[in-house]
């Protein structure tokens, strides 16, 4: 299963609220396609679809597309608040092994 910091929670849910999201709406994560045809993945609010795995982590809901769960199993997601290191870059979330 997915796994979540309590930091990127907290960001997630920040992001939620300041879009007006309804607090029943999740962070879903799900396949999808970039404009040059590769396959990455895709973040949104929803709320979960048919075969999504939902999981309740530090206040957040996380729904994860079923194509995808397996790969995302051991995997943790958190946010990088700098990863330029620079004081400039704006923070980014990564998956990390999960530990």
């Amino acid at each position: 299963m997915l796994e979540c910091t309590a930091t990127a929670a907290a960001a997630l849910e920040e992001v939620r609220e300041q879009n007006g999201f309804p607090t029943e709406f999740g962070v879903r994560i799900y396949p999808a396609q970039t404009p040059d045809g590769e396959v990455g993945l895709g973040i949104d609010f929803a709320q979960p679809a048919e075969g999504d795995q939902v999981t309740e982590q530090h206040g957040t809901t996380l729904i994860v597309a079923p194509e995808i769960n397996d790969q995302l199993s051991e995997l943790t997601l958190d946010l990088v608040p700098d990863p330029a290191a620079n004081g400039d870059a704006s923070p980014q979330l990564v998956l990390r092994p999960t530990e």
